[in-house]
């Protein structure tokens, strides 16, 4: 358990990382007004959220395994939720750019959610 897990973290961290920095020089260029406070923190609650989530599934495999799949639909129900919630208590006004800001490290996280648990769904079988 604890090797998937390091090896969870370890393809994240790459995975994650490297779109920060590529999304981060590429709005830069795009866009002359950019609010990296925007960025930095949609990447952090996205990285935080699935790291928590992912590992919780890893734990949870064993014991619950029928229930995988559900689980994983709460977490992103919570997830999604809880980003509207700071969206909205922050008064954050949506244009293109923090749609941006907050929807590329949402998809990245979330596909590579879906491959890990897809991966310990299969190992089910």
């Amino acid at each position: 358990m604890l090797q998937k897990i390091i090896r969870f973290i370890g393809l994240f961290a790459i995975v994650v990382i490297g779109t920060y920095f590529l999304h981060k020089t590429i709005s830069n260029q795009a866009f002359s007004a950019q609010n990296i406070d925007t960025t930095k923190l949609s990447y952090f609650l996205n990285a935080g959220f699935t790291l928590v989530f992912t590992i919780t599934i890893i734990f949870l495999s064993n014991k619950y395994k029928d229930q995988i799949g559900f689980i994983f639909l709460a977490g992103s129900f919570v997830k999604t939720g809880i980003f509207l919630a700071i969206i909205k208590l922050g008064n954050i006004e949506i244009d293109k750019n923090v749609f941006v800001d907050f929807f590329i490290p949402y998809a990245v996280c979330l596909i590579l959610e879906v491959y890990y648990v897809s991966r310990i769904l299969k190992s089910y079988k």
